[in-house]
């Protein structure tokens, strides 16, 4: 009869204290367990790097010492030559950690060029209004008988009473004035017909239309109305012309 079996022989980690009795946990020195040994190892990696990168940063030039270099060797190379002209660089090409872009220019705006809009009112005959564009080209001149008369293109001068001496007294005013018309029209002759001197009527009446003829193209003479108690007061004047 076979006697009692020992005990089987427990192994222990002594970083994370796991004691097993399969020995394929452990490393081959049964040091520590396989998990801990990996810990291990990937610690002292990263302690190795992070000393590598302090001793690269101790060792990195300074900005100013790569661009511009150290102030002596400036100093020398402004005394000695002159600046040479820079080398044009393509967009995109590394220099280092630095890229040069070329500044790109805007294009310049033409001016705008605003035309002029014409603007008519083709419907402006039909409103019956007086068009702007007419001028006052007629004289009428006379007594109190032209009171009432409204021409769109006609400067209508009324003097009630008004004798033919009257009527070229203001002709000549007009005259002074240097104003002249394409035609004058006069009426007058009415309030002398009182006075009943047809040969004295006669000659007022050709200087004022000489003066009249002056002063416009076309002059056209009305008056004074025939009298129907004498029909012989006018009978020697003129047809008016």
């Amino acid at each position: 009869m076979a006697g009692p079996s020992s005990p089987p022989f427990a192994l222990s980690c002594p970083s994370c204290h796991m004691w097993s009795q399969n020995p394929c946990i452990f490393t081959d020195d049964r040091s520590s367990c396989v998990k801990c040994s990996v810990v291990i190892a990937l610690d002292a990696r990263v302690t190795e790097l992070e000393t590598r990168i302090r001793s690269l940063e101790v060792l990195k030039p300074s900005y100013s010492q790569v661009v511009v270099g150290p102030a002596d060797r400036v100093k020398d190379r402004v005394s000695i030559s002159e600046p040479s002209s820079p080398v044009p660089v393509q967009p995109g090409e590394d220099q280092g950690r630095f890229v040069t872009v070329r500044k790109k220019h805007s294009a310049k705006r033409k001016p705008l060029v605003h035309q002029e809009l014409h603007v008519n009112n083709r419907f402006e005959p039909l409103s019956g209004r007086t068009p702007a564009t007419w001028t006052r080209d007629t004289l009428v001149i006379g007594s109190s008988i032209v009171r009432d008369v409204e021409l769109p293109a006609a400067s209508v001068r009324c003097y009630p009473g008004a004798r033919m001496g009257d009527i070229e007294g203001n002709l000549r005013l007009l005259k002074q004035s240097r104003q002249r018309f394409r035609r004058v029209v006069i009426h007058a002759g009415g309030n002398d017909a009182r006075r009943r001197q047809s040969e004295v009527l006669k000659i007022q009446v050709a200087a004022v239309c000489e003066l009249a003829q002056s002063m416009s193209e076309t002059v056209i003479f009305s008056g004074p109305l025939p009298n129907l108690v004498n029909a012989e007061l006018y009978s020697r004047q003129p047809n008016p012309k």
